[in-house]
């Protein structure tokens, strides 16, 4: 034990004590005893117990931490008796420090000033996970230990993920660190914001270093050279200055501007930009492959009248940009912005049954500025036009609101044009609308029709192994299409016969169903096999899995790749991972076919299923799930699987058989 005297200079004790001239400081301070913990883990505790005795009446004991000579935990302590005085302090989990000894300083005071200090020597190290978790949202992702301090996600990823990351438990106590975010601090247990992993590019594992707090990875979007701030809804924005017949150019980005639907309002064809120079608002929308832009007046301020810019607002689903606006009146996020194309000409074009997804009304009204204020069409409320150019709307002249003329609808696959002028002024505003062109979207010269907000749909005839050609939409190839149906070279898979093939918009999914003449689902004999149940999918597992549909009627089509053979392709995944193409679930399947589009015949019992992942399935034998098909072992995340039912070795009538049908089952 080392004692140490503390004669403390007049000045020190005027300063502690003004008007106390003849103050007595003692020569000795209390006797102390310390046992502590001899060893520690960062985030755990040291527990200490210090005995004190004196001649002197007690007054403080002080115990502090140091990592060299910089205390990092320390705690005060009033002792007014003598005896045994216990407690702890937290070891902190230190950012790039090695594993060492940390000093355990523990000094008493008595009421006269005397001291006693005494220093121990305590092992400290950083913990030995078993694991990490990283946990975005309602999710959990185990992360396992790669190297020494290093820990990565055992699945993979994609886009942004935002999230915390949760060690394993320190100590017996079951004590963790949680790691959070913060612009100041970057990744950090004293940070409570989430941390915004991203990687546009592929998917991603997450990787984190326990030692020097970096994780990974991060990911920026450069639009014309500017980096994207993240955004809700799997968006990136950022604002640039561009001239007209300007090139906009992405970086970083999961694809490229050849590979986008451009708005025809604010580019040309060939991907220059299209409007009056200036700042703008470029808002990435990743789903949809698709740029929103917004006209500035200066760097996170609106631009309006004045400066190049008029908005429509309305009626939800009434108008919209990608596709149909969920906002109604709403002036935060329902402003759409006109491109200014020449000066004082400002265009805004639209998909009738896409954007404006109501073909029998249409309620919107158009703004100087981003939000309430001036607006035109009434003379109470700003401005009027001083005249409206077409035959398919009409202007309310009580509030300026928009609507189809009586008698007139917008017809599905139409695009339509707004088109104000104001090159004469503001208060000679000219209203023009018109249907300038259809949409044509055509599979192997069939065209297509619009069936809902996003879909088109397209019936041809396809011959197996010829091309698939699929017109009026400039980033078709980028889309993802049904494995089992379109080869990876663009030919048809499936057996030669009348298809349904779907486009659909949103997702940026082209699938195929096998119909008869007359449009309806084949059963067997005629190519159709349809797959229910838990775990499987049509395009990804998400909130996509087939089920059970009511009354059993409905079903995934498999693709018929040969008489009487059938086929679906695809990855294995979480319940919840949306990745497009993740069609089973790595760790639950519960499945059954059917031989028609709906209850009737289905998989045979005692099937011979075979392949090089047919020890990962088996058919259930009784009970409610007879008959099903059931994974009875993990699949390897990530890993592709192809599930083949084959009758071509029985008899088949109708939606019956004769004999038994073989279940394939690989992991390709």
């Amino acid at each position: 034990m080392k004692k140490l005297l503390f004669a403390l200079t007049a000045v020190l004790a005027l300063a502690a004590c003004q008007n106390k001239q003849d103050q007595v400081i003692a020569d000795h301070g209390p006797e102390q005893t310390v046992t502590c913990d001899k060893s520690a883990l960062m985030g755990s505790i040291v527990n200490f117990s210090v005995n004190l005795k004196g001649d002197i009446s007690l007054s403080t004991l002080n115990v502090s931490l140091l990592f060299d000579e910089t205390v990092v935990a320390d705690t005060t302590i009033r002792t007014k008796t003598q005896g045994t005085y216990e407690g702890y302090l937290r070891v902190p989990f230190a950012k790039n420090v090695p594993d060492g000894t940390a000093t355990l300083r523990v000094t008493s005071q008595n009421i006269q000033y005397g001291s006693t200090t005494e220093e121990i020597g305590v092992a400290v190290s950083r913990p030995d996970f078993d694991h990490l978790t990283l946990i975005a949202g309602d999710r959990q992702y185990r992360m396992s230990k790669t190297t020494k301090n290093i820990y990565e996600t055992e699945e993979v990823l994609s886009g942004k993920v935002d999230a915390v990351i949760v060690t394993d438990a320190i100590d017996a106590a079951g004590r963790t660190i949680t790691f959070g975010f913060s612009e100041s601090l970057g990744i950090n247990p004293a940070a409570t914001g989430t941390i915004p992993f991203s990687s546009y590019k592929s998917t991603y594992a997450v990787s984190f270093n326990t030692f020097t707090w970096e994780g990974h990875p991060f990911s920026e979007i450069l639009i014309n050279g500017t980096e994207a701030s993240v955004g809700a809804n799997n968006t990136v924005s950022a604002e640039i200055s561009i001239a007209k017949g300007d090139a906009i150019t992405l970086s970083d980005a999961p694809f490229d501007v050849s590979e986008m639907d451009l708005d025809p309002d604010f580019f040309t064809e060939d991907g220059k930009f299209a409007a009056q120079s200036g700042l703008y608002k470029f808002t990435l929308f990743l789903d949809d492959r698709y740029f929103l832009v917004e006209r500035m007046a200066s760097p996170d301020k609106y631009a309006d009248i004045q400066n190049g810019a008029i908005w429509m607002i309305g009626a939800a689903k009434h108008y919209g940009k990608p596709t149909a606006q969920s906002a109604n009146w709403d002036t935060k996020t329902g402003p759409l912005c006109f491109a200014e194309v020449s000066p004082g000409i400002f265009q805004l074009t639209q998909e009738a049954g896409r954007q404006m997804s109501s073909l029998t009304e249409l309620d919107v009204k158009i703004f100087h500025q981003h939000g309430w204020g001036n607006e035109f069409g009434s003379v109470a409320s700003g401005t009027s036009f001083a005249s409206v150019e077409s035959n398919i709307i009409t202007v309310n002249s009580s509030d300026g609101n928009i609507h189809l003329a009586a008698g007139r609808q917008l017809e599905k696959g139409g695009i339509y044009r707004f088109t104000v002028d104001i090159s004469n002024g503001i208060d000679a505003a000219v209203l023009k609308f018109e249907k300038i062109s259809h949409n044509e979207i055509t599979v192997n010269g069939a065209g297509a029709e619009l069936t809902s907000s996003d879909t088109y749909e397209a019936i041809p005839e396809l011959t197996q192994n010829e091309a698939v050609t699929i017109t009026g939409i400039k980033s078709i190839d980028s889309y993802w299409k049904d494995p089992d149906f379109f080869t990876a070279d663009g030919k048809f898979a499936a057996v030669s016969g009348r298809y349904r093939v779907t486009i659909d918009m949103a997702l940026k999914v082209v699938r195929a169903f096998r119909v008869k003449a007359d449009g309806t689902n084949p059963n067997l004999e005629e190519g159709g096999l349809y797959l229910q149940g838990w775990g499987v999918a049509p395009c990804y597992i998400g909130d996509g899995q087939v089920g059970w549909p009511k009354n059993s009627i409905g079903g995934y089509q498999m693709a018929q790749v040969a008489p009487g053979v059938f086929q679906m392709t695809g990855l294995a995944v979480e319940e919840k991972d949306k990745t497009i193409g993740g069609r089973f679930r790595y760790d639950y399947i519960s499945a059954k076919y059917f031989f028609q589009y709906g209850a009737g015949g289905e998989t045979s019992m005692d099937v011979i299923i075979t392949g090089t992942a047919a020890d990962k399935i088996t058919q259930v034998k009784e009970g409610v799930d007879k008959g099903n098909i059931f994974l009875q072992e993990n699949l390897e995340k990530g890993a592709t699987y192809r599930l083949t039912v084959d009758f071509s070795g029985v008899t088949v009538t109708g939606n019956s058989i004769d004999g038994k049908e073989t279940v394939r089952f690989d992991k390709l």
